[in-house]
This record gives structure tokens, sequence and C-alpha cells, in this order.
């Protein structure tokens, strides 16, 4: 009666993940990572993290805006003030109130998780992990999100008996998850890019130290460039060994010649060595000749200083040749030798030859005196190279280091931006609308449901309790359960409403009861009454009431009636009861029309099969309102063999007044009403009531 109606609020997100732009798109549409990237939206707007967020600024929106008598679009007065009265009922209701920020959503979220404690005492804490209806987990769970088919939108729907909060909440949850899915996919970003930057750095330090390094040692070193001086070097090498094999050759040839000459020569030869005059001008020559040969040797393309002073040694060494000549002829004393050559032409071609082996020997010094230099040179750069060499390698490592992380860094910038090109394609197509209709309710089926499914408990448990129950109740069960005939029924004392009946009842059921037996009364033995045994399977089944009515209502009608009963006119212990043969073996003087005949129960004791068999009619009297239980059957099934063709019959006592209706007829009062459920009980359906016989049974 009180169903609570339902509002539904949806939503439509445009994500762009199957046919957005993005800088690092291929042409091709990777199935697998699109269908990755809708799960990932769909589980980021499904996690707890946005969930609990959602809850919080709800709670703290309603508590903000509610109002505790007045609807309005945040929630309902009956919402807000369950949510107040929770809220302020709490043992910390005051710090609890004095957390909200009636002017700023944002500060009171923020005091929210300053007072949230992970304990279960903890309001705010509870307030998401409860079971409450509004901003619990459980029931921000229930928030459904689904992939249009194929497409780049997602519809999210949540429904809630509240229209206002379910409009805020999906209103909340699209701004949670913009927010949400931005800080994860930038954080991961975000720090990627710090990372590479700060590589990027360090690397940059490194290149510029090593860079440095490499200036500094090269001007430590004097070398400007290492390759193009070390070919420079290994060119001059080669001329000087080219050169030093010429003037080797020409200096041995020049020795061997100067010999040959001097041993023609002989005595003027040896004059000459040590005239000091002689030598002082050789020497000259030698040096002059040193001198011209080391500025040839080592100046191309001289300036013209050079030159100038290459002119002048060269016009020195001609003067000082000259001189050398004049002087050397001066000591030859013959004019042939004795081989018979001229001597002068001997001394100027061993003056010749001196001069070419001075020159040759000047020569050859002045190549390995640079040959020297040049080893020394050798001796230097060759530890430079191989450091320079290290440092290059040092230098081109850190370098292609450096341009791999800048090439990282640039990736991680342009993933970046995809990303804000990703952001920026997530948008609200059709945005959240304030619900003002309610969902159509299933009250009538849910009615009809109920109606039938408790038709059906009810007569389903009805049937059980007639299946399993054993109480006896009315004549049909106890036939069914029994086994037996019932032979009518005596009613209980009512009690309220119709206890002023009771005496008609027993009346009109002492009259069918009597009817019912006298019709057994057909074949009477000689000398011997009509007999009727009252038995029973267990004490208390009514027995003596029964027989006790019947005896008065027979002597009132004149009938010569007696009754015997166990408990006073026989020994159910005696010899003479257990082994009797008929009825004058426990009652000698019986002279009446009809003998009644109350037997003790047959649980506890037994009677002879002989009394039994001889009675007109034995009754086996149970009570209705018992069940019957084996050792009833038991004793009945004894009691059957017993009796041979005597009848058995039951008689049911105190039962309900609609069961005795099945035996005696309708019972009093006779009222309209009670005619006509008694009409129905016994499907009466086109029965006319006759008025006037209704009156007539009122007045009896």
């Amino acid at each position: 009666m009180n169903m609570k109606r339902t509002y539904t609020v949806e939503a439509t997100l445009y994500t762009g993940v199957v046919s957005g732009y993005t800088i690092e798109g291929t042409g091709t549409t990777d199935w697998a990572a699109t269908n990755n990237a809708i799960d990932n939206l769909v589980n980021i707007i499904k996690a707890e993290s946005t969930l609990k967020r959602v809850s919080y600024r709800l709670y703290a929106r309603n508590m903000i805006n509610g109002n505790l008598e007045k609807d309005n679009q945040y929630l309902t007065a009956e919402s807000f003030r369950e949510i107040y009265n929770r809220t302020k009922g709490n043992k910390d209701g005051k710090a609890l109130l004095a957390l909200i920020d009636k002017n700023s959503e944002e500060e009171t979220v923020k005091n929210m998780r300053r007072y949230e404690r992970p304990t279960p005492d903890n309001f705010i804490y509870g307030l998401f992990y409860w079971n409450h209806w509004h901003y619990s987990y459980e029931a921000l769970k229930n928030i459904t999100v689904t992939r249009k088919g194929s497409s780049d939108l997602l519809q999210i729907s949540y429904s809630s008996a509240d229209p206002g909060i379910a409009y805020n909440t999906i209103n909340i949850l699209l701004e949670e998850f913009v927010d949400e899915y931005r800080a994860i996919r930038y954080g991961e970003t975000d720090k990627v890019i710090e990372y590479f930057r700060q590589e990027l750095a360090r690397v940059g330090r490194e290149l510029r130290i090593a860079e440095d390094s490499l200036t500094l040692y090269n001007i430590e070193k004097r070398v400007i460039n290492y390759y193009d001086e070390t070919k420079e070097i290994a060119a001059i090498n080669k001329e000087f060994e080219l050169r030093e094999q010429d003037i080797q050759l020409s200096y041995s040839s020049s020795r061997a010649m100067l010999d040959e000459l001097e041993k023609q020569l002989d005595i003027n030869v040896q004059q000459l060595r040590t005239n000091a005059q002689f030598v002082n001008s050789l020497n000259q020559v030698s040096a002059l000749t040193s001198k011209i040969s080391e500025i040839e040797s080592f100046t191309s393309g001289a300036s013209e200083t050079e030159s100038q002073r290459l002119n002048d040694y060269r016009a020195q060494l001609r003067i000082a040749t000259t001189n050398l000549e004049t002087f050397s002829a001066q000591y030859v004393e013959h004019s042939h030798t004795k081989e018979g050559i001229a001597k002068s032409s001997i001394v100027e071609q061993w003056l010749e030859q001196i001069l070419v082996f001075e020159k040759a020997k000047a020569e050859l010094e002045v190549i390995q005196r640079s040959r020297q230099n040049l080893n020394d040179k050798y001796i230097f750069f060759a530890p430079v190279g191989s450091t320079i060499k290290r440092k290059e390698r040092m230098i081109d490592f850190t370098e292609r280091n450096y341009l791999s992380t800048l090439e990282s860094y640039y990736d991680a910038l342009m993933r970046k931006k995809n990303l804000e090109m990703t952001s920026a394609t997530l948008k609200v197509l059709n945005p959240p609308a304030f619900p003002i209709a309610a969902e159509p309710t299933n009250r009538r089926k849910i009615v009809m449901i109920a109606f039938l499914a408790s038709l059906l408990f009810i007569t389903g448990f009805f049937l059980l309790v007639e299946l399993l129950d054993h109480t006896l109740r009315d004549k049909m069960r106890a036939e069914r359960i029994t086994k037996g005939k019932v032979l009518g029924a005596f009613p209980a004392r009512a009690r309220l409403k119709y206890k002023n009946f009771n005496n008609a009842y027993i009346s009109i059921a002492t009259k069918f009861l009597s009817s019912s037996i006298l019709g057994f009364f057909n074949e009477k033995k000689e000398n011997q009454p009509y007999i009727v045994n009252f038995i029973s399977t267990e004490p208390g089944d009514g027995k003596s009431y029964l027989s006790e009515n019947l005896l008065e209502y027979w002597n009132n009608m004149g009938m010569k009636v007696r009754k015997l009963s166990y408990e006073t006119d026989f020994d159910i212990n005696d010899s003479k009861y257990l082994l009797a043969e008929n009825i004058r073996d426990i009652s000698p003087n019986t002279n009446e029309d009809v003998l009644i005949v109350e037997y003790p129960n047959l649980k506890d004791n037994n009677v002879p099969s002989k009394l039994l068999e001889e009675a007109n009619l034995n009754l086996l009297v149970t009570r209705a309102d018992r069940s019957w239980k084996e050792s009833d059957k038991l004793i009945y099934e004894k009691l059957k063999s017993q009796i041979g063709e005597t009848p058995l019959y039951f008689y049911l006592n105190k039962t309900s007044r609609e069961a005795a209706e099945n035996f005696t007829g309708m019972l009093p009062p006779y009222t309209y009403l009670r005619k006509l459920g008694y009409r129905l009980s016994q499907l009466g359906l086109t029965e006319r009531m006759d008025r006037d016989s209704l009156r007539t049974k009122e007045n009896e």
C-alpha cells in the first residue's frame, strides 16, 4: 500500500575512443585496445574511489541545500529529515553538523575527509560502507553503465525513490568521472615526462662536462686538430725517410770518393788536414752548408726575410768555397802524381768531394736532428690520441644517450597531448534531466501475485495439514484415517456466543445418537436384552458422557434401560469378567429391554471377545480433537478381530458444531445468515430457503 515509486535518471557520454582522432593514430583501428579502453572507462565510473567521492559530495550537497519541510531539486523533505536526524542523533552529532559549510560544498567535503577515520563508529566512514539506501557503496553500485552497441557512447542510468538524489547522483558522477580519468591518465604521463626531463638535464650536464673536458685537454696539449696534425706529421715523416735515404747515399758515396782521392794526394792531404786555416775554412763551409740545408729542408714558400737569409748564406758559401780552393792549391808540390795524373785536377776533385761530403754530412745531421724532433712528436701525440679518442667516445655515447632521452621526452609530451585530446572528447552528449514522472510500478501485478501466492500458500498449507495431520476432527477425516465407519458425532460445549444453545445441542445430538443405535435393534436374542457396548481406546474420550445422556433420554421415553459401568457394576480384574461367556456372567439379574455397557479403555485393559460378539452394536467412542496414533490403530485392528460379525462403529465426541451438523442437520440458532451459511456448506447452491419453515424451527 505504501510502495515507494522509482525515479530513473539517464545520461549519455561520448568517449571518442573508437572514432576520435589521435596524434598517435596509425590509420588502422586496434579493436582489442579500443575495447580495453572502453572497459577502463566503465571500470573507472564504477570504481569504489569514484563512488566514494560521489557519496561524500552528494551528502554535502544535500546537507547544505536540504529543507525539513519542503521538497526541492536536491532531495525531498522526507529524505532530508531522515539523513538530518541520523546525523544529529549520532553521538558526535554536533561535531558532524559543524562540518557542514553552508557556503561551500568543496569545503564541506574537505572537512568530511579530515574527520573520516577507518573505524566502525566513525559516521562519515560508515556513511559509505553502511547499507544506507542513498549514500552507501551498495546503493551506488546499482548505477548501470552500458555501451551502446560498438559505438563511442556510454549509457549511464541510476534509479532511486528520491528524484533529486537520482538526478544529483548522476550529475556529480559525471564530474567526478572526468576528474578521476584525467588524474589517472595525466598522473601516469606527468610522472614519465618529469622523469625524462630530469634525465635530459642530467645527461645534458654530463655532455657539457665531457665536451668542456675535451676542449681543456686540447688547450692543455696545444692540439688544434689532432687528425690533421697527425696526417701532416706522417707526411713529413715519409718525406724525411726519403730524404734521409738520399742524403745517406750521397754521404756514403762522397765519403768513398773522398777516401780514394786522399790516397792519391797523401802528404798534401795530411798537411791540409792539420792546417788551422784550412780547417776553419772547411768548418765555415760546413756550417754554411748546414744552415742552407736546414732552411731548404724546413722552409717551403718562405717569406722574403727567409729568402734574403738563404741568398746571403749562399753568397758566403761561394766566397768560403773560393777561399778554400785557393788555399788548397798552394799546398800542391808536384804537378803530377806518380800515376801520371795532374795534381791540380785531383785537388779540385778532392776539394769538390770535400764540399759534397760536408754538405751531405750537414744535411744528414739536420735530418737526424729533425727526425729526433719528429720522434718526440710521435711520443707526444700517441697518448694524446688515445685520450682524445676515449673522450670523444664518451661524448659520442653521452650524446646518443641525450638524443635517445630527448626522443623519449618528446614521445611523452606527444602522449600527453594525445591524452589531452582524448580527454577533450569526453563530452556529456545527453546531460541528466530532473525526473518529473516516476517509473510505472508493478503494484497491480504485485498484488495479484501476492494474492495468488497467498492463496496457493494457504491452500498448500491446509492440504499439507490435511495430508499429515492425524486429528480425527470430522466424519471424512476420521473415516480416511481410521479406515472405519463413523456412526455419528456429539458436539463440544459451545462458549461465548452460542453457549445458551448448549442444552439444545446436547438434546439434538442425543436424539440422533438414540436414532442411530435403535436402527441396530432388529434382532433380539431370547431371554436377553438389546446390548450396546461403549468402548474407547484411551481414557477420557467421553464414553460415560454419551452413555449417561443416552440413558437419560431413553428413560424419559419410558424405555426399560439399564447401564452397566466397569467403575461400579463389575470388577475388570475379576476372573468372572475376564472369562465371561455372556453378559449374565457379570450381571446375572438382567431383565431390561436395553442394556448399555461401558467398558474400560482398551489401551490399558482387555474386553472379553464373547461380550463384544453378543452385543447388537459396539460403539468405539473417540474424541474428535485428538490424533489417531499408531497405538490406536493396533488396538482397532485387534478389536475388529475380536468382534467378528458384530457391528462396530466410531462415534466422534467433542466435535465442532459444523462437524456435528453433518449428522444432526442444522443446529440452532436458525437465523437467515446461519441458514444461508449452512446451505452453502452443504453445497445447496440452488436450494430455496423457506422462511416459514425457518420460523417454525426457531419456535421449536
